[in-house]
């Protein structure tokens, strides 16, 4: 295998889907303007973010910042948030294992998650969000 040499990630640049979606293509620049085009299948996006993000985890966790561990106050998002068109539940394998999966731009992502970090999820969902917006408030049925 031919090892190509280090290119320090700048900027993302020049991204383009292909004409039926199931190709995309970017390039990376690094500060002097030198870049390499990726170009990979529209189904490799989910093995491409996943592998980034277990990335992320080792870093974070060699600098033992892996926070929030539990849901605190996120009134103040410093990232710029990624829109999800679903979000679901379903049992892991194990026992007592849930997994969150939330469907970023066509494709599914899994995130396991403890039965604490699901009840402090609950209660962020209650503090964040009007009661008007967790009630059922159909006024055309009523179910007594």
């Amino acid at each position: 295998m031919r090892k190509v040499s280090k290119l320090a990630l700048d900027r993302l640049e020049d991204p383009s889907v292909s004409a039926d979606g199931s190709g995309v293509a970017f390039t990376i620049r690094d500060e002097h303007g030198a870049g390499v085009e990726i170009a990979c299948r529209a189904d490799d996006l989910e093995r491409f973010v996943a592998y980034l993000a277990g990335l992320g985890g080792q870093a974070a966790a060699r600098r033992a910042d892996v926070t929030p561990s539990f849901f605190g106050n996120t009134d103040r998002v410093l990232a710029e948030p990624i829109q999800t068109s679903d979000v679901g539940l379903v049992r892991g394998l194990e026992d007592g294992e849930v997994i969150l999966v939330a469907r970023l731009f066509g494709f599914d992502l899994g995130f396991t998650v403890t039965r604490p970090q699901l009840a402090a999820l609950h209660r962020e969902i209650e503090r964040a969000l009007p009661r008007s917006a967790l009630v059922k408030t159909d006024h055309h049925h009523h179910d007594h």
